[in-house]
């Protein structure tokens, strides 16, 4: 093979790595609530209760899996919380994300009720 030939190869291989890469990230922007407390020991579609101290979410997204963790950003503060799907939200729903009285403690919002943030899906 040529110079010219290998590098054209190396760089198909290089370009296919790279959109193997891009094509696995996930993200969303969106408003955000939380549960509120009389979802407190209420059975969750990925199965157990809702428990407010926890760190779960419900995701109105269904292609995420069961068990993925998100990466939740408030947009106006910029902190950030990892929360564990634990359930799925209606599909008309106006929000892309409600998460739990703890995680909604931690975002900042919980006085506020809503706030738009980015969700993003964390890889192992």
């Amino acid at each position: 093979m040529t110079t010219r030939m290998l590098l054209l190869c190396a760089c198909i291989a290089i370009a296919a790595v790279g959109h193997i890469a891009l094509a696995h990230h996930w993200t969303r922007r969106g408003e955000a609530t939380y549960y509120g407390d009389q979802y407190v020991g209420q059975t969750m579609a990925c199965g157990g209760t809702y428990r407010h101290h926890k760190m779960v979410a419900a995701v109105r997204n269904r292609r995420l899996a069961c068990g993925t963790v998100v990466r939740v950003k408030n947009l106006r503060n910029d902190r950030r919380v990892r929360v564990r799907i634990k359930d799925y939200m209606a599909r008309d729903a106006d929000a892309i994300v409600d998460v739990s009285r703890r995680a909604a403690r931690r975002l900042g919002f919980l006085r506020a009720g809503r706030v738009r943030v980015r969700m993003s899906k964390v890889h192992d």
